[in-house]
């Protein structure tokens, strides 16, 4: 079974005419530069738009209140809302992971639109499948969320945080075996000691939470920073821990 998190893939998009869109700032504020992170949000198999611009407001609202995005004032959000026919022109269902085949030029139209690199949220109501790219924040990439996966708000919200961690470069955390497409490397995920040691050595023994866990990437000899984090089992983290919060803040350009 696929586990939230735990399948990372390289995006594979597909040509297609699509229609004309309605892609607008979120709530009308003013869209990001380059060196900004813009989110758009793109709802699937919703009942009605209303229901979709809640959810996009329940993530919104966890994002801003977690660290170190609390302190980050350059998000730009963007909301797109399709129709049913738009929905069935532009995703077509994919025969093998990740579930959806997202068109080149539904990519290309919203970066001309926002003139901007972003990272692009699916949300399917109807989706067991969450999934992300292991991208960086000067590219942009693709998350899927499957919120038919998700129990109540909070795991809702905690899934969303942990895909959006790796689009912006942090590895799974994660023991399991189903971790293993994701692998190892910085920031918080290392395949020796001395390697671990080299990352975030500094912050062991000054911060409480830093150490040397074994197990991530699926394999339970590699070595990650926190025993409960984000990235590793969502439902049992109410953050990213130490390590990758330094990290975040500083892809993010509020930190050292």
């Amino acid at each position: 079974m696929i586990r939230r998190g735990n399948w990372l893939f390289i995006t594979l998009f597909f040509c297609s005419n699509t229609f004309a869109y309605d892609i607008k700032p979120y709530l009308n504020q003013s869209p990001c530069e380059d060196e900004k992170l813009n989110l758009v949000f793109c709802s699937l198999n919703y009942q009605n738009k209303e229901d979709s611009l809640e959810d996009t407001k329940i993530l919104i609202r966890r994002l801003k209140g977690t660290n170190p995005f609390d302190e980050f004032r350059n998000l730009g959000f963007w909301y797109i809302a399709l129709s049913k026919e738009e929905e069935r022109e532009i995703f077509k269902p994919a025969p093998s992971f990740p579930p959806w085949q997202v068109p080149q030029g539904f990519i290309n139209s919203i970066s001309k639109r926002i003139k901007s690199v972003y990272k692009l949220i699916i949300i399917d109501a109807r989706g067991y499948v969450s999934c992300s790219e292991l991208s960086s924040l000067a590219k942009t990439s693709l998350i899927m969320l499957g919120k038919a996966r998700y129990k109540d708000e909070n795991s809702f919200t905690k899934g969303f945080l942990h895909e959006l961690g790796h689009s912006l470069g942090l590895r799974d955390e994660s023991p399991q075996g189903e971790a293993m497409l994701c692998l190892p490397g910085p920031p918080n995920c290392a395949v020796t000691r001395q390697e671990a040691e080299r990352l975030w050595g500094d912050l062991v023994g000054k911060d409480s939470r830093a150490n040397y866990i074994s197990g991530c990437c699926g394999n339970k000899n590699y070595i990650r920073p926190t025993i409960a984090s984000l990235m590793n089992d969502p439902d049992k983290a109410e953050d990213f821990g130490p390590v990758n919060e330094r990290y975040l803040r500083h892809v993010l350009g509020i930190g050292p």
